[in-house]
């Protein structure tokens, strides 16, 4: 494989990767396209080479489907990946061949990625066979030592003819971590490694992993939703959201200065360990949306507390966003209209009835006003301009009479957000870039959407 005499190892371009793309029996009948999983979508990143790169989010965001696209167990739906300057998807046999040794993946469950009926001899020993390294039996076995002592398996020889049943949690993924290393690879992505481990031994897991890496002088890939290991083990750091990355940058600095709703949030969940420590709660609301049918514009503007008004807008950001909330609910006919209908008779109560459950949010207590929290809002503590409420009431008469058409006209025109319409390309803001529209103009040139660890 060619060699690139440049800093990067791995580059990401646009890269997606959907599943389930035919047409399902109820698409059929009912006449609609495909609703593919949109797993990975337009991701864009560079690992350059000796670096520790983290990639975290909350469960089912994409990160281990972006780790599996990496060493190539997916192939990309769309989009390029290039490691060491070849595109991925264009090697030939004999350098797929290379691929394989120079790339390994660590998964996250040592009791599952382990053969059963194959002790650790045969096990670490299968990578050099399948590669065809070392010149016989005896030459593979000694290198086969020599990673056991690595990882700290010492003596070696005592664990050998061991099955993975008569090892510990630390100790079966100590095998797998020395399978990983004994084609002496490049690049190693690892998927959640100590996850399944005992608190009291992950951390000697992790010093490992960072001694192994001078030693054999790796590239790691740390996947995880656990913020503390990527703090403590990455030199950067990228957040992923319902399939594409929103922030990247410096670890410490994503950490400390968060540039993303999103990310902030990510960080806001994070248990304070000091007693007596004020804890912030992330102002974020509902859940992550369905990938086959992702939000608009930005993904997450659904949840996002700081969703951005048109110019004109002269109330509150929180009214704003509640108006936003409103106009959502009554798309997904999650408003309860038709009870509230039958308990008020009088139409004007009704309205009021219907306005106070759908611009209720469910927050956490430090970001409530009146009547949240029960389900309900007191409509007079909102900072809603007279416009903006008419045009409610208007819509939730509409709603009331069984004109939903007419009732989302005259939302969509007093609440609509460019968060909404469209999706935000990654822009600059200090060593980090981030997809969202509060920050300025977009990273036009492709080669500072990840700047050096050194820059």
């Amino acid at each position: 494989m060619a060699t690139n005499n440049a800093d990067s190892l791995v580059e990401i371009r646009n890269v997606s990767k959907l599943f389930d793309l035919s047409q399902s029996a109820i698409d059929q009948l009912l006449g609609r396209e495909a609703q593919p999983v949109r797993a990975v979508q337009n991701v864009d990143l560079t690992i350059n080479r000796g670096d520790i790169m983290g990639i975290a989010g909350e469960s089912g965001c994409g990160k281990t489907t972006l780790g599996k696209l990496l060493v190539k167990l997916y192939e990309p739906t769309e989009g390029r990946i290039m490691f060491d300057g070849r595109d991925m998807s264009e090697l030939l046999r004999e350098d797929q061949r290379e691929f394989r040794e120079r790339v390994q993946m660590i998964f996250q469950d040592p009791f599952e990625s382990l053969n059963p009926r194959m002790t650790v001899f045969q096990s670490v020993v299968e990578p050099l066979k399948i590669n065809d390294i070392g010149d016989g039996y005896q030459d593979r076995r000694e290198r086969v030592v020599q990673v056991l002592n690595d990882v700290g398996l010492a003596p070696a020889e005592a664990y050998l003819n061991e099955f993975p049943k008569e090892l510990s949690g630390g100790e079966r993924q100590r095998v797998a971590i020395a399978r990983a290393l004994v084609v002496n690879p490049d690049f190693i992505v690892c998927d959640e490694p100590v996850s399944m481990l005992d608190v009291s031994i992950r951390a000697g897991v992790l010093n490992l992993m960072k001694e192994l890496q001078d030693e054999y002088g790796l590239t790691y890939v740390f996947i995880s939703h656990d913020l503390s290991l990527i703090r403590y083990m990455c030199d950067r750091t990228a957040i992923m959201y319902l399939g594409s990355i929103v922030e990247q940058g410096p670890t410490d600095d994503v950490v400390n200065n968060p540039k993303h709703p999103y990310t902030e949030a990510l960080f806001d969940a994070v248990p304070e360990i000091e007693p007596g420590a004020q804890r912030r709660r992330a102002n974020v609301t509902g859940e992550v949306p369905n990938p086959r049918n992702p939000p608009s514009g930005c993904r997450f503007h659904p949840r996002c507390a700081k969703i951005i008004p048109p110019e004109d807008w002269s109330g509150s950001q929180d009214a704003f966003r509640r108006g936003c909330n409103f106009k959502r609910r009554v798309q997904t006919d999650d408003i309860p209209v038709e009870e509230i209908a039958e308990e008020y008779a009088e139409q004007r109560r009704a309205v009021d009835a219907v306005l106070e459950t759908g611009l209720s949010l469910e927050l956490p207590d430090e970001h409530q006003i009146a009547g949240d929290g029960r389900g309900t809002v007191d409509i007079d503590s909102l900072d809603l301009p007279r416009q903006a409420e008419n045009a409610l009431r208007s819509a939730t008469r509409d709603l009331l009479e069984g004109n939903e058409e007419d009732a989302m006209e005259q939302l969509d025109r007093m609440f609509n957000s460019i968060c909404e319409r469209q999706s935000p390309e990654l822009r600059q803001s200090g060593d980090q870039v981030t997809a969202c529209h509060l920050y300025g103009s977009s990273v036009a040139n492709r080669e500072t959407i990840a700047p050096d660890a050194s820059d």
